[in-house]
């Protein structure tokens, strides 16, 4: 064995009337054990004493291994040398525990609470670190294919994650504090490496991702009521309500959790028909305490995607269903104290550049009187415009009546599911606007 080899020492002394009295022998024992001894003032304390015994141990050794030669020697093959694997376990073990103890700092107890030498170093904790990322690692759904490719997907995980150890850490912590944290987890698993992703905006960096998402799902636990948080990101889906269109058919209304492998939000306000197939959604997510990104805003795919666009805006009375579905985001940013959101630009989204990718934001975001900051989101206005009844031509009144309803309608659904919620601001005026006829109202401002 090479090297230089400690081991600690277990001493026990104790002093009465003056006269020091042996309490036991010397006992070689684990670096992380050390027994306490006392004096006269009935002061503890606790120290671990390591020794350099290089000629003991090495004896302990060379006996050890004698023995195992002897033992082994006719079993082996001429010319073959004997090794005893709980022996060089054994060695290596010691060797590690006498180094973390010569490491350790000496630290004072009071007689009340008497405490060992290197208490502050628990193993138990850094056996719930390795734990969260054990775990990380099982039941995960969003790796597919065979072994040998999720082999490689976990590989590519970790190595990923160890680019910033310490917070990944933290947000597993995080994922598993909560029952309804864990509960996310286990039906998407992807949740435990969104950040690790490109996500919402191309040019956040790995620690900005993790930022927003940590803050998204910390935010909803405390400002929405705990059935509503489960309904959407538990069970996969809150409906709010029914919309009646032009032709006395049904739009519902939905919130749902992030689709499969997404990259644009973690939350969804959608627009479905009957039959469960989604029309229109916009995806969002609450990045800090005032502040809400919209990363899309997605019609129907398909061929026949433009035709069924301008259908559902002519059962809408003229109301273009990404409109609706900003009205209905606005309305979220109040009843959850927000009060700033961000639309994110064409070069920025994380899909910029694929052929799937068609929307223009940009143009969007410009009619709605969002402004660019120049590092790819849009600042959109505290409230929307909306024009006045006397500002429309007097053959289309009717139908902007009806419009005003139809939004007054869904902020209604919207408001009523999130109105247990503590944060409600100014709620003699929010009832007051919710109530009313005329169109939808501006965000309230904070008093």
């Amino acid at each position: 064995m090479g090297g230089i080899t400690a081991m600690t020492l277990r001493l026990g002394w104790q002093v009465d009337s003056g006269a020091p009295r042996w309490r036991g022998p010397l006992v070689p024992c684990p670096a992380s054990v050390a027994m306490p001894w006392t004096y006269q003032s009935g002061n503890y304390f606790s120290a671990g004493i390591s020794v350099f015994a290089i000629s003991h141990v090495l004896a302990l050794v060379t006996a050890t291994t004698r023995d195992a030669r002897a033992l082994n020697e006719r079993n082996l093959l001429p010319g073959e040398d004997p090794l005893d694997a709980d022996l060089v376990f054994a060695a290596s073990g010691c060797a590690y525990a006498a180094q973390r103890s010569l490491e350790r700092e000496l630290y004072l107890a009071r007689p009340e609470r008497p405490q060992v030498a290197g208490q502050r170093e628990t193993a138990a904790r850094d056996g719930a670190h390795a734990s969260l990322w054990w775990r990380s690692l099982r039941g995960r759904s969003d790796w597919v294919g065979h072994a040998g490719q999720r082999a490689v997907m976990a590989a590519k995980y970790l190595v990923r994650a160890a680019s910033l150890p310490v917070r990944h850490q933290r947000y597993l912590a995080f994922l598993a504090s909560h029952p309804l944290l864990r509960a996310c987890v286990a039906g998407d698993p992807r949740l435990l490496e969104r950040h690790l992703h490109r996500f919402i905006h191309r040019g956040w960096h790995r620690a900005m991702r993790l930022r927003g998402v940590q803050n998204h799902y910390r935010l909803l636990l405390q400002r929405w009521p705990e059935s509503l948080f489960e309904s959407v990101y538990v069970h996969g889906r809150a409906t709010l309500g029914e919309l009646k269109l032009k032709d006395d058919s049904v739009l519902k209304l939905h919130l749902r959790p992030p689709i499969h492998m997404g990259c644009e939000g973690e939350l969804s306000i959608e627009l479905g028909d009957t039959d469960g197939r989604a029309l229109y959604r916009l995806v969002l997510t609450v990045i800090d305490e005032n502040t809400m990104a919209i990363g899309c805003i997605q019609g129907p795919d398909g061929e026949q995607a433009r035709e069924h666009v301008r259908v559902l805006t002519r059962q809408m009375h003229g109301m273009r269903p990404k409109q609706l579905l900003l009205e209905l985001a606005y309305a979220l940013a109040g009843q959850c104290g927000i009060r700033h959101i961000l639309g994110i630009s064409n070069d920025a989204h994380p899909l910029h550049g694929r052929a799937r990718f068609m929307a223009d934001y940009d143009a969007f975001w410009c009619e709605q009187g969002g402004c660019s900051s120049g590092d790819g989101w849009f600042v959109l206005p505290p409230a929307l415009h909306h024009r006045s009844e006397a500002e429309v031509e007097s053959k289309h009144r009717a139908a902007f009546r009806r419009r005003a309803e139809l939004r007054w309608q869904a902020v209604r659904l919207l408001t009523g599911a999130l109105r247990p919620v503590p944060w409600w601001r100014d709620t003699p005026v929010a009832d007051a606007a919710v109530e009313s006829t005329s169109p939808l109202p501006d965000v309230p401002e904070e008093a």
